[in-house]
C-alpha cells in the first residue's frame, strides 16, 4: 500500500475544507430531502403529523393511484407537456430567427442584444407580477389598451383555459428568449467564415445555406437549448402560481403546482406522502429528457471524432 506523504495529506485536507460548504449544502438541501421524500412516497404521512406519528407504509398504492385514479394529476401532466412543448418550440424558433438577424451587420445590433437579454436578469417572480399587472383588469387592462390602437377587440387573457395557457406560454417565451438567443448566436458565429464564403461562391442561396450549413453546424447547441429549456419548463411553478394559480379550474395546473398544493395545502384526502410520490414521477420524467440529452451529446461527439 502506497504511503501518503505529509504534503499530500495537507493538500487533501485543504481540498475538502474548501469544498465543505458545498458538500454540507448538497447533503442538507439535496441528498437528505430527496432520501426522505423517497421514503415518504411509500407512506401516508401528513404534513401536520410528520414528526408526531410513526410512518405507516402503503407500498406502491400512491404510485398506482397516480396513474389509475388521479385525474387531476393526469390533467396536470397533460397541461405541463402542452406548456413545455409549445413554449420550447416557439423559444427555439424565435431564438434562431433573431440570432440569424443579429448575426448580420445591422445598425444598433449591440443595443438589440442587450434589450433582448434584459428579461433574463429579472427574477421570475417580478416577471410574473409585472405581466399579471399588464394582463389583468378585464377589458381595461394595459394590454387591451394597446390592442385597441391596433383596432383589435379586447381579450380576457385569463378567461378560459386556452387564453390562460397562451398567456403563460407568452410570458415563458419572453423571459427565456435572451439566454437561448445568446447560445444560438454564439454557435452561429462559431461557424467558419471560409465555409460560408465558399458556399456563396458556389451560388448557394440563403435557405440552402441555413438548411445544409448553419443548422447542422449548430445542431449540438440547438439540442442543448431545446432539452434544457424543456426540462426547466416541465418544472414550471412560480409563473403559473402567480399568473393563474392553475386556473381557470385546473386548465393551467402544472405538475409542480399540484404537488405543492397536495403537500402543503392538504386538499381533500391527499397527503405529504402522496405528494412525494408525485414528485418522484416528475423527477423520472425530467430524468428521461436529461438522459436523452446525454445520449445525443455523446453521439454527436463520437461523430465529430470519427469525422476527424
Amino acid at each position: 500500500m502506497k504511503k501518503i506523504s505529509h504534503g499530500e495529506k495537507k493538500n487533501r485536507i485543504l481540498f475538502f475544507s474548501y469544498i465543505s460548504p458545498w458538500l454540507i449544502g448538497l447533503l442538507a438541501f439535496t441528498i437528505v430531502p430527496m432520501s426522505l421524500s423517497l421514503i415518504f412516497s411509500f407512506t401516508n404521512v401528513r404534513m401536520a403529523t410528520v414528526t408526531s406519528e410513526p410512518l405507516e407504509s402503503v407500498g406502491l398504492n400512491n404510485y398506482i393511484y397516480i396513474f389509475t385514479q388521479d385525474k387531476d394529476f393526469q390533467r396536470a401532466i397533460l397541461n405541463t407537456f402542452v406548456y413545455a412543448f409549445i413554449k420550447v418550440f416557439l423559444l427555439a424558433f424565435l431564438s434562431l430567427l433573431i440570432a440569424l438577424l443579429l448575426n448580420k451587420r445591422i445598425v444598433g445590433r449591440k443595443v438589440f442584444r442587450v434589450m433582448i437579454y434584459l428579461p433574463a436578469i429579472i427574477p421570475i417572480v417580478s416577471v410574473a407580477l409585472l405581466w399579471k399587472l399588464i394582463f389583468t383588469g378585464g377589458e381595461f387592462n394595459i394590454a387591451n389598451y394597446f390592442l385597441s390602437y391596433l383596432g383589435l377587440k379586447p381579450v380576457n387573457f385569463f378567461g378560459d383555459g386556452v387564453s390562460a395557457m397562451g398567456t403563460l406560454i407568452f410570458v415563458g417565451v419572453w423571459s427565456g428568449l435572451g439566454p437561448t438567443l445568446l447560445i444560438l448566436l454564439a454557435a452561429i458565429q462559431g461557424i467558419s467564415k471560409d465555409i460560408l464564403e465558399a458556399a456563396e461562391l458556389d451560388g448557394v442561396n440563403g435557405v440552402q445555406k441555413l438548411i445544409y450549413i448553419i443548422l447542422p453546424s449548430i445542431s449540438k447547441a440547438m439540442v442543448f437549448v431545446v432539452l434544457t429549456s424543456l426540462i426547466s419548463s416541465l418544472q414550471a411553478y412560480a409563473e403559473v402560481q402567480l399568473l393563474t394559480e392553475g386556473g381557470p379550474g385546473i386548465s393551467t395546473m402544472t405538475m409542480s403546482l399540484l404537488i405543492v398544493s397536495n403537500a402543503f395545502k392538504t386538499l381533500g384526502s391527499k397527503t405529504l406522502g402522496y405528494a412525494c410520490a408525485q414528485g418522484w414521477v416528475v423527477f423520472f420524467i425530467t430524468f428521461v429528457f436529461a438522459f436523452v440529452y446525454v445520449i445525443l451529446s455523446s453521439r454527436k461527439e463520437k461523430q465529430i471524432k470519427e469525422g476527424k
